[in-house]
């Protein structure tokens, strides 16, 4: 059985819905519930993956590449030109659009300053992560999921981000109608609703 070490509805959740839909065992356990966790994983952050043979992997791409090609998933492309594509926006989902929701989180939690101030910042930072939901909008002009005609974990990770704007009060972040469908499609799907019930979790 494989454990995730998780944060509920972060990049981490994408993790267990991935398991789901490889129909996998595993047990999700919270950051928050694992006493000095930055002993397991020095940066502190989630997620985690520990193996049935006991191997901790961290950060989330290498996880999502591991158990793709360790349970040979047809989320990962055998063609050399297909696979280039899948890792372009897997790699865009964990470090260009995930970082930019970090620093306004940072922002929002870990900043001290005025509330209005800090308002202010957001919305200053909020177009620039439009901006990059723009971007997979018009990737989605020509197709129904993100990599092509099946729903990936890609499609998994964007559509977790997409319900981290409500965590901003007054900052408006536009995904775009086509974002909009993507979202709608992949929050149905049996393995999206699975991996957040059993992280106890609501989209």
């Amino acid at each position: 059985m494989y454990t995730v070490y998780t944060i509920p509805g972060s990049c981490s959740s994408a993790i267990t819905i991935l398991l789901e839909k490889l129909q996998q065992e595993y047990e999700p356990i919270k950051r928050e519930d694992v006493p000095n966790y930055t002993e397991l994983v020095p940066t502190g952050q989630v997620p985690a993956l520990r193996t049935p043979d006991g191997q901790l992997i961290t950060e989330g791409a290498a996880i999502v590449l591991y158990l793709l090609e360790k349970h040979n998933s047809e989320m990962l492309p055998t063609d050399l030109s297909r696979k280039a594509e899948f890792l372009r926006w897997l790699m865009f989902n964990f470090s260009t659009l995930h970082p930019a929701y970090a620093r306004m989180f940072t922002i929002q939690y870990k900043v001290k300053m005025d509330k209005s101030e800090k308002i202010k910042v957001l919305q200053q930072m909020a177009p620039n992560v439009s901006s990059l939901w723009s971007i997979i909008d018009k990737e989605l002009e020509k197709k129904t999921f993100i990599t092509g005609d099946q729903p990936t974990i890609v499609d998994y990770l964007a559509t977790i981000y997409s319900s981290w704007g409500k965590s901003f009060n007054d900052v408006e972040i536009i995904l775009g109608k086509n974002v909009e469908k993507l979202v709608e499609r992949i929050s149905a799907l049996p393995e999206f609703l699975a991996g957040y019930k059993k992280e106890n979790i609501k989209f």
